[in-house]
């Protein structure tokens, strides 16, 4: 009896109670509790309820200093606090499940300038890493902790300090979103930042935020705190491609040549080598190592970007690798190298175009120079537009990647520039420099360069040569030479800058190669000011896709440095008898060009002192199916009066207006014959903001919200100098976005355009009264911003004529406009963003007032 009551005993408590007591800890029904957990997919998804084993979150009880949050967590989140950097005097601080985890009072803290991150394992929660990356010089080691170290659904929480997208690329920034960020390609110079997000997680379900610079010199900390539930979403396993690398026992051979072609037989402790880079893309690399083959079309993947074949001391083929730098980052490159084995001989060859992704893109055209305010440029900045659009068009290789190469001994892999051609025979460990290197310079254009086809005996120890110093080995002699002849250009002819190439820049987007814009004659018409004139072309020979040979400089006969300047850059200078203002030989240009070209229906014209956006081109490259569909468009131009700072305006979208405002624009044949070539003085004879009056009435012109040229300033010895002044010397926003997307070029062609404009009017958001301003109303911006229901306004302004503008102008300082007369207008209707907000003031005179709703 005893021992049955024993047994009774131990199963009541085994079995029943101990079930009792796990059914009071299984969640509700309807618990949202979840744990991550690994398909055979790879692909993490939240469990369903009836699937969830009971457990529970563990978190200190109460938080570190500093982490306090408002919200109260369930057990099944984690409450987390993020706050980016401000300025550079307040350091970021990152705080999950309570701890604080990064702090500048923290022992042993890592945190700096750029990219400040905590990495934890999506199923534990353990912190897996925590780093700072230096992003505003470049982004390597950051995108290969993105890449390489972190495993699917492992959590990220990053924070800015300082500075951190002047050294991202598009790598980086494709990779966040793959994180879930959908901010990230938004972010620019000194704006703030924080996200959490989880590797593998779809764009737009990371929990983020963005705090813009604005007119700030920093912009204010972001911050994000709550309670979070993991994971934040779907989580889909990434890949990455992989470069083909082979090793030992896999190594194909293909075909056998004696001695790899050399005449001569190499020396006991030598081998032969032949490399060969192809003469364009149709052609094939070529590696013979020691009499055979290892790199060719078929062998061992050889292909586009870099082929590498490392040989070990006894002569052997140890390993071969490919890769596509010209459609893959870097990352698998570096890799490879950095694991190179001591002593070892690396044979390398490009083939095709190699150099693409291994220069660092700077994105200095997003996001400004320096101190620089993105697009606030004033007198004393336009110097530095042109440093900043050249340091970003010319493609600084990515520094880790080149370092790699200079420790195998190469000493021009620098110079590496688009479908230019490059040979080494390099050392692990060699002192000094290769003497087994050469590189090739591909011409103008999509030209290939020269290639490469050399045989030769390689030691099995190389014996580097004298290291040769830093300016690098090429030389620009006719560059000196100009330089030595002409004073006055400044940084142009320093020490740093006088051997750099003046080189045009491919198209990047293959999309647009048969565009008309990119073999449209372009006309600079050049004045008295030889360094302003140095400055225009530098941007317009940056411009992606330019033509040298379409670019004619029309320069004044009086004027023969000019021409020496012009044929340094490659263009084509043409004289123009001599001229007593700059109008009359304005027209003479004109005829000029029109003169060289007959058969041409339209010409790109470039005023004097005019930089050019990165966009410049692009842009009218966007434009150009509807310029030439709609030829009530007279001309598109690319400067916009009204594109102030303060407007700030929207990057997107392109305007029709009555008025031609000249300084860069496109210009249609037909309306240059009809309305300019037998009556340019009538129409022209003044500068163009003086304000040019066609007969053509039936004509209007494209116009884009934020500038796309930048006029130099305007110095004080002019008529209506006070004028000139509020036009051009105010704080300007210019494009420095190279790829921008326009919205609206589908609406743009006339009768569209007035639908579509009457539409957005009537479903717009009245503003009843306004009143006189001197400067920007800040209560109305205020009001308009707490209208949650609209971004969108109108305001109609009263006219006893069309051409009355005596109740409008007084308004236009209330949104930061020209303020002296209305610019821009279309039908007496002016439209302009700022800040996001879309306005529309309409004169009651307007030709489409009848068809406009005031009641809304």
């Amino acid at each position: 009896m005893l021992i049955l009551v024993a047994i009774s005993v131990i199963f009541i408590n085994t079995f029943v109670l101990t079930r009792r007591d796990q059914s009071t800890d299984q969640p509700h029904e309807n618990s949202h509790k979840v744990e991550l957990v690994h398909n055979q997919n790879h692909t993490i998804k939240p469990l369903k309820p009836d699937q969830i084993e009971p457990q529970r979150i563990q978190r200190p009880a109460a938080p570190d200093a500093g982490c306090e949050i408002d919200e109260k967590c369930s057990d099944d989140a984690i409450p987390y606090k993020v706050v980016s950097g401000d300025g550079i005097e307040k350091y970021p601080i990152i705080c999950f499940n309570n701890k604080l985890l990064l702090h500048k009072n923290l022992k042993d803290a890592k945190i700096g300038r750029g990219v400040n991150l905590v990495a934890f394992d999506g199923k534990t929660y353990d912190v897996k890493l925590t780093e700072t990356f230096d992003t505003y010089l470049e982004e390597t080691f950051f995108l290969r902790t993105l890449k390489l170290n972190l495993n699917d659904g492992d959590i990220i929480i990053l924070a800015s300090f300082d500075e951190m997208t002047y050294g991202l690329k598009e790598a980086s920034l494709s990779i966040l979103e793959k994180y879930g960020s959908q901010l990230i390609k938004i972010i620019k110079f000194r704006d703030s930042f924080v996200m959490i997000g989880q590797k593998g997680l779809a764009r737009g379900k990371a929990i983020e935020t963005h705090q813009p610079k604005s007119n700030r010199d920093f912009a204010t900390a972001a911050h994000i705190s709550g309670c979070a539930k993991f994971p934040l979403g779907q989580i889909t396993a990434l890949s990455f491609p992989s470069s083909e690398i082979n090793k030992e026992g896999k190594i194909a051979v293909g075909t056998s040549i004696k001695n790899c072609g050399l005449v001569e037989m190499c020396k006991e402790n030598e081998f032969a080598v032949h490399v060969y880079t192809g003469k364009d893309k149709d052609d094939e690399p070529k590696i013979c190592v020691d009499g055979k083959y290892v790199m060719a079309k078929g062998i061992n993947d050889a292909g586009r970007g870099i082929n590498i074949v490392v040989v070990s001391n006894g002569k052997e083929v140890i390993r071969t690798g490919h890769f596509d730098t010209w459609q893959e980052d870097s990352t698998n490159l570096e890799i490879f190298l950095e694991n190179l084995e001591d002593n070892v001989i690396l044979i390398a060859v490009t083939f095709d175009e190699a150099s693409t992704n291994l220069r660092n893109f700077t994105r200095t055209v997003l996001q400004g120079i320096g101190s620089q305010k993105i697009g606030s440029l004033t007198f004393r900045d336009s110097w530095a537009l042109v440093h900043h659009f050249k340091t970003s068009i010319n493609y600084n290789f990515e520094e880790h990647t080149r370092n790699l190469f200079f420790d195998l001994g190469s000493g021009t892999i620098q110079n590496l520039k688009y479908r230019d051609v490059w040979a080494l025979v390099g050392q692990k460990g060699i002192k000094g420099f290769s003497p087994y290197e050469e590189i090739s310079y591909a011409g103008s254009g999509n030209a290939y360069a020269t290639p490469i086809d050399k045989r030769m005996c390689i030691p099995q120890t190389l014996k580097g040569i004298k290291i040769r110093p830093d300016p690098l080995p090429f030389r620009n002699d006719k560059r000196r030479d100009f330089c030595s002849r002409y004073d006055g250009y400044g940084d142009f002819c320093s020490d740093t800058n006088v051997d750099k190439s003046l080189a045009t820049v491919s198209l990047l987007n293959k999309t647009l190669e048969d565009n008309p814009i990119y073999s449209t004659p372009i006309l600079v018409i050049a004045g008295i000011s030889h360094n302003s004139l140095r400055m225009c072309l530098e941007t317009l020979l940056m411009q992606p896709g330019i033509l040298v040979e379409n670019v004619i400089v029309a320069v004044d006969e009086k004027f023969s440095e000019s021409l020496a300047l012009i044929d340094l850059f490659g263009f084509r200078g043409e004289k123009t008898s001599s001229s007593s203002t700059y109008m009359e030989h304005y027209e003479k240009s004109l005829n000029k060009v029109w003169e060289l070209h007959p058969n041409k229906d339209k010409v790109i014209v470039i005023e004097e002192d005019l930089i050019l956006s990165p966009d410049f081109l692009y842009t009218l490259a966007l434009l150009s199916e509807t310029f030439r569909k709609d030829d009530t468009i007279g001309a598109i131009q690319m400067w916009n009066p009204n594109s102030y700072d303060n407007v700030n305006g929207s990057i997107d979208l392109i305007y029709r207006v009555d008025n031609l405002f000249g300084l860069g624009y496109l210009l249609r044949r037909s309306f240059y014959d009809k309305n300019m070539k037998n009556s340019f003085k009538q129409c022209c004879s003044k500068r163009v903001w003086d304000k040019w009056s066609f007969s053509d009435s039936s004509s209007s012109f494209l116009m884009p919200d934020i500038s796309r040229v930048f006029r130099r300033p305007i110095d004080g010895n002019r008529i209506n100098t006070k004028y000139l002044e509020v036009l051009f010397n105010r704080k300007r926003r210019t494009s420095l976005n190279p790829f921008p997307a326009l919205s609206n070029i589908d609406t743009l062609r006339k009768e569209k355009y007035e639908a579509n404009l009457i539409k957005i009017i009537n479903s717009a958001t009245l503003l009843k009264s306004l009143e006189k301003c001197d400067t920007i109303n800040i209560n109305m911006h205020n009001l308009i911003q707490n209208q949650n229901s609209s971004d969108t306004f109108k305001f109609i302004y009263q006219q006893e004529s069309e051409n009355d503008f005596t109740t409008l102008t007084p308004i236009l300082p209330c949104f930061g406009l020209f303020p002296i007369e209305p610019l821009g207008l279309y039908h007496g209707i002016l439209r302009f963003t700022s800040n996001k907000y879309h306005f529309y003031l309409i004169g009651t005179k307007s030709s489409l007032y009848k068809s406009i709703s005031i009641a809304t």
